[in-house]
C-alpha cells in the first residue's frame, strides 16, 4: 500500500500561520522566509522519569534515543500534533491540560527543514506495558532520570539539538 502524502502548513519566521499556504512534506521548496511546524513533546512522570524511544533501523537518525516529535500536519495545531505524535509512536494518550509550552525557536537549516519548533513538557504517569511502540519508527522505550537524560542528550550530535534541556529540566523537575 503506498504511502499517503502528508501536507504540512506553512508560518511566517514569528510562527504566524500563513493561510493560503500549505506544502507537501520531501518537496523541499520551502521559500526563504517560510517555516513548518515541529513539535517535540517530553513526557515526566511523578518520579521525575522521562520517556525517552529509540529510533527504529532504517529510519533518519537510526538507533539514537529522542524525545516524541515530528513534524504537525496541515491542519494540527502544535499541541494536537504532539499529543498526535505521542500517541502515534508510543500508544500513549495524552490530554491538553496535561501539557505546558515550554519553548518556542527558530531552527534555520537545513532549508528545506525550516522550521518554528515547539517543545511541550507533558507530566503524566505511564508505565512501559501501557505503551504501543510504532514499529516503523520506534525500536525501544525507557524511563530516565533527570541526570541521565542530560547525560544522554548533553553531548556529541544531541547537544546542539537539545541545548534547552537544562532549562527545561530545572524548570520541571520537582526536587
Amino acid at each position: 500500500m503506498p504511502k499517503m502524502k502528508e501536507f504540512w502548513d506553512v508560518y511566517d519566521a514569528d510562527g504566524n500561520l500563513i493561510s493560503d499556504r500549505v506544502k507537501e512534506r520531501g518537496k523541499h521548496d520551502l521559500a526563504p522566509d517560510e517555516y513548518h511546524l515541529v513539535v517535540f513533546a517530553w513526557i515526566i512522570n511523578d518520579k521525575n522519569e522521562f520517556i525517552i524511544s529509540r529510533r527504529q533501523k532504517g529510519r533518519i537518525f537510526a538507533g539514537k534515543w529522542e524525545c516524541t516529535g515530528g513534524c504537525a500536519l496541515a491542519g494540527d495545531t502544535s499541541i494536537s500534533a504532539a499529543i498526535r505524535e505521542v500517541k502515534e509512536e508510543l500508544g500513549l494518550t495524552l490530554l491538553p491540560e496535561d501539557g505546558e509550552l515550554f519553548k518556542r525557536y527558530r531552527r534555520e537549516y537545513p532549508s528545506w527543514a525550516r522550521a518554528i519548533c515547539d517543545v511541550w513538557v507533558f507530566r503524566k504517569n505511564f508505565e512501559l506495558s501501557d505503551m504501543k511502540l510504532q514499529s516503523e519508527e520506534v525500536s525501544e522505550a525507557k524511563f530516565v532520570s533527570a541526570d541521565e537524560l542530560l547525560e544522554i542528550f548533553g553531548s556529541g550530535s544531541y547537544k546542539k539539538r537539545y541545548e534547552y534541556l537544562p532549562a527545561l529540566v530545572k524548570k520541571y523537575i520537582r526536587k
